[in-house]
């Protein structure tokens, strides 16, 4: 199981920055369909939607267990 290791607020901030991320991204591929960029945009904001809802940070986790190993 995950460990929680960002905030509530964190996460709130995720999930909103995902969600309008995602938004971005369909606006693009709807615009043009072949656009890298707005596929590149909808799979970040994915992850920051995921990020949000289960409070829990890949990469700050990643630094954080480099960072205790290394002290």
């Amino acid at each position: 199981m995950l460990e929680e290791n960002i905030s509530e607020r964190n996460a709130f901030v995720r999930l909103i920055c995902g969600v309008s991320l995602t938004a971005c991204g369909v606006g693009r591929i709807a615009h043009r369909p072949n656009c890298w960029t707005g596929h590149l945009m909808i799979a970040a904001g994915a992850m920051k939607i995921a990020e949000g809802i289960f409070h829990y940070c890949p990469m700050k986790a990643m630094f954080t267990c480099n960072h205790e190993h290394s002290q």
